[in-house]
């Protein structure tokens, strides 16, 4: 098939969507399928093996300003190819990173709403580069904040299109409520244009199709894939000294502090011997402080190390490193994939009972669920591996051979082809 995927980037953030979406393009080109990757907002950050992409398309700096300005709608193609190079829009994303759904309410609905937004511009000229190219077979728009290209893309391309659905209800409903409300509407009215949707898990195909207002049966299942030998090992899960490992945005939604309040309850309240060590981006300043004045204020510090934002090789000596695993986010996940490299790694994690997480432990027992928000109950959780290393390692060794069995690249490219082919199979008919 020739196939091509419309992708969201975040310039120089690790993004669980994009790593996701990448791992089937992988496994689809492998496969023998062509596929065109058309990174929009920023390029894209790619782990392990290359894949090929156009460049960048609805950039972001092009799209900030022609929000905020009129004149931008009307410059000439050299300036806006001079706003999309790729170098520019990697150091402009280290700032818009650190943007919130609160700031972003008019420019998400503005780009919901295609061609009569202030984007058009933009989407004009994306249009204007599919259509001289190889008409494809399908095209993927990798998340429903994008969906307000798919309306233009079937009244100029007239071909079948696939939406992912990704997280993005949880930025949505973050959003001031004037804007919160015209996104809902705009995403429903685009879902108009779009043939299928397809959801990591069926509880948030659920979700997601109460939240738009779509018909279930539109929505179908593509589980998360990835490259489950690269983090398989031989060496048997750390028990000493027991080390709890956490790798994510920092950011009070991904709930760092219910962690360390958990380590605070173990080491301090129950005198365990135990240590944490935390990677990732820090996106809000203020609560990483907070964090650790509290760690220092506990006298934990030589118990505590953070590592930073880190690349594939030393994701993988952190994720070895374990005893146990936890990101135990305020919110419903919908992929969860540090969790699931975790588990691939052979660490039990430890996991809020929400969104993709009783599904996951459901599938691969690789792990213990906790009241969601709950930093008694996940340091009750951990304590029982402490107690049981025993049980812990045979937690690690199942959800290990479960996850290669269930969440594959290979098998979530095979789930994507069923659902292009038929797709594709419909519009031929």
């Amino acid at each position: 098939m020739n196939i091509t995927y419309l992708a969201a980037g975040a310039g120089a953030m690790y993004c669980g969507a994009c790593a996701r979406d990448i791992n089937v393009i992988r496994a689809l080109i492998a496969q023998g399928h062509s596929v065109q990757v058309l990174p929009l907002y920023t390029p894209l950050r790619i782990e392990g093996d290359p894949v090929s992409t156009t460049g960048v398309f609805l950039g972001g700096i092009n799209a900030y300003l022609q929000q905020v300005s009129g004149l931008f709608r009307r410059t000439p193609q050299f300036l806006d190819r001079l706003l999309d190079h790729p170098a520019l829009l990697r150091f402009a994303s280290g700032f818009a990173v650190r943007t919130s759904p609160q700031d972003l309410g008019a420019m998400t609905v503005s780009v919901l709403q295609g061609r009569d937004g202030r984007q058009a511009k933009e989407l004009r000229k994306l249009i204007e580069h599919l259509k001289r190219g190889p008409r494809p077979d399908a095209i993927v728009i990798t998340n429903s904040l994008l969906s307000g290209i798919a309306p233009e893309l079937r009244r100029r391309l007239d071909v079948p299109i696939l939406c992912g659905l990704q997280g993005e209800d949880h930025f949505v409903r973050s959003m001031p409520e004037h804007y919160r409300d015209q996104a809902r509407g705009l995403m429903a009215r685009n879902a108009e244009a779009i043939d299928l949707f397809i959801a990591p898990t069926s509880s948030y195909a659920a979700e997601m199709a109460e939240f738009m207002a779509v018909p279930p049966e539109r929505i179908r299942l593509v589980r998360t894939g990835f490259s489950v030998d690269e983090y398989r090992h031989q060496q048997p899960r750390v028990r000493e000294p027991f080390t709890i490992g956490s790798l994510s945005v920092i950011t009070p939604i991904k709930g760092l502090d219910l962690l360390v309040r958990a380590f605070r309850t173990l080491v301090v309240e129950q005198g365990r011997d135990c240590r944490l060590r935390v990677a990732g981006r820090i996106m809000h300043g203020p609560y990483w402080r907070q964090q650790h004045n509290s760690i220092r204020a506990a006298g934990l510090t030589e118990r505590f190390e953070y590592l930073g934002e880190v690349g594939f090789a030393d994701k993988l000596r952190l994720l070895r490193s374990c005893s146990v695993f936890s990101v135990p986010s305020r919110f419903a996940e919908a992929r969860g994939l540090a969790m699931m490299e975790a588990i691939a790694s052979g660490v039990p994690v430890l996991a809020p009972d929400s969104g993709v997480f009783p599904e996951l432990l459901g599938i691969t027992g690789g792990g213990l669920l906790f009241p969601q928000g709950d930093a008694d109950a996940l340091a009750e959780r951990i304590a029982s591996l402490m107690d049981a290393p025993d049980r812990a390692d045979e937690m690690g060794r199942t959800g290990a051979e479960r996850i290669g069995a269930e969440f594959s690249a290979d098998r979530a490219a095979e789930e994507m082809l069923a659902v292009l082919a038929e797709v594709a199979n419909s519009a031929s008919g």
